[in-house]
């Protein structure tokens, strides 16, 4: 398997996670695949896991591009896991919900349970200790969650996504580890989750033809409208004072 898919990069992480103070939230999806949303695609990999059981998951994620010829596939590992030190605010230890889309062919998923670490997610938790594990992020205070909207104009969630965003590449397999600490994992293969990828976006052409077009167009009718309901509104007023000077 190729060195790139050995080290996992934020740009193919999909990670739903909670603070000290806030509640579970996405903090990272990935750029590669791209979908609309990402928590039903979650639900579907991950909603059933045992956080505390240890299994590790992996398959394919076949994405219908309607700009493409055919549907792209591609493979992921995923863990629902209890993280091993932090907890929230009342002691309740805290769970991880990961999924990695490594750079490798869809046809060599099989190969994963025995390329990928069986505690790859645990070396991308650690990996992202200076991000998400700051006072920033998992840390940030109850005060500061509350006052956020008032001094802020994007959302808390955004600002953590956007800190997480900018962890380093973390290394899954460092050189001279044995093969056979890659296989001790119960690995479970889950069936093709099949989803849509976003429409395309119009171009600035058809969205300035819209705009000066169809709703330009209603304005003015509405304009014009306005307009002649405040004249009729005018000579009905001069009409009836005409009638009260004559009386």
């Amino acid at each position: 398997m190729p060195a790139p898919a050995r080290t996992v990069e934020t740009s193919r992480l999909l990670w739903r996670t909670r603070g000290e103070h806030w509640d579970y939230e996405l903090i990272c999806v990935p750029e590669i695949p791209s979908l609309p949303a990402w928590l039903t695609t979650l639900e579907a990999i991950l909603g059933d896991a045992d956080a505390g059981a240890g299994e590790l998951r992996y398959g394919l994620l076949e994405v219908d591009d309607a700009a493409a010829r055919a549907p792209r596939a591609f493979a992921y590992v995923a863990a629902r896991f209890l993280d091993p030190s932090r907890r929230d605010w009342t002691g309740r230890r805290i769970q991880h919900f990961a999924v990695w889309f490594p750079p490798v062919p869809p046809e060599e998923v099989e190969a994963l349970p025995t390329e990928i670490p069986a505690d790859w997610h645990l070396r991308v938790l650690a990996g992202l200790a200076a991000t998400y594990g700051s006072g920033e992020v998992f840390g940030l205070r109850e005060e500061e969650i509350r006052a956020w909207k008032r001094s802020h104009r994007e959302s808390r969630a955004a600002r953590a996504m956007a800190i997480v965003r900018r962890t380093p590449p973390v290394a899954l397999v460092d050189e001279g580890e044995p093969a056979e600490a890659r296989r001790a994992a119960r690995w479970r293969r889950l069936p093709t989750l099949k989803k849509k990828s976003p429409e395309p976006l119009r171009t600035p052409r058809e969205v300035s033809l819209v705009v000066a077009g169809r709703r330009g167009g209603l304005r003015r009718v509405f304009g014009c409208f306005t307009a002649v309901v405040m004249m009729i509104a005018v000579l009905q007023l001069m009409a009836c004072g005409a009638a009260i000077h004559l009386g």
